[in-house]
């Protein structure tokens, strides 16, 4: 009975924390725009990608921008690491990042992680396979259950990028939405991810598109 009621207080107050920074992200007013990128005319400013290049990880050579599903995209990525860097914010006390994430071919819970100013912000698993269970929308290795493949996400019948091109269900389409106080006059976000297929962008990959980064301030 004592360990149900402290786990009833925790979850109480989780609850009453998650509402109170809910209805504070609410009542903002006044927002700015810092970054926004389609990808369509194929710039990449302040955007930096790096994978892997004859076995060793740094900048890569070209721009990544390519075409998918009548879009253009920031991909095909695979072992790699997209950086973006924006400095002499507005004031604010609130800052939220959006975008589309594409995941292509054979994702099999394989590793995704979004981070923000140095603190992971998703630490997730994705699977395009119906008989691999995947991690999001919760954590990957912290004991959240597992659920289906695909769960959560905006569509999951897109064809594939390259080896599962011929499939009606080789890409799932996730809306990525983080909102979290922030004050800095700095931000740098990045996205990465691991896992199978290592550096083979035609079996596995990932690509984002309608990147938009806002700060909001009463």
């Amino acid at each position: 009975m004592r360990r149900y009621r402290t786990g009833l207080a925790y979850y109480s107050l989780l609850f009453l924390a998650t509402v109170f920074l809910l209805s504070c992200f609410k009542n903002l007013t006044h927002s700015n725009i810092i970054y926004i990128n389609n990808f369509e005319d194929s710039n990449i400013s302040h955007l930096y990608v790096s994978g892997f290049n004859n076995g060793i990880f740094g900048p890569v050579s070209d721009t990544r921008i390519s075409n998918f599903n009548g879009t253009r995209v920031l991909g095909k990525l695979n072992s790699s690491l997209v950086s973006l860097y924006q400095g002499k914010l507005p004031s604010h006390e609130v800052l939220r990042v959006e975008f589309d994430l594409y995941l292509h071919d054979k994702w099999k819970n394989d590793l995704w992680k979004l981070v923000i100013d140095g603190s992971d912000q998703l630490l997730t698993g994705f699977s395009n396979d119906s008989t691999v269970q995947q991690a999001y929308p919760n954590w990957l290795g912290n004991g959240s259950p597992m659920g289906p493949a695909g769960r959560d996400a905006a569509n999951i019948n897109l064809p594939g990028a390259c080896s599962l091109s011929g499939s009606s269900r080789g890409t799932s389409l996730y809306r990525i939405i983080r909102t979290i106080p922030h004050s800095g006059e700095v931000v740098r976000i990045t996205c990465s991810d691991a896992g199978n297929f290592f550096n083979d962008t035609c079996q596995r990959s990932w690509s984002i598109d309608n990147l938009k980064v806002s700060v909001f301030k009463n």
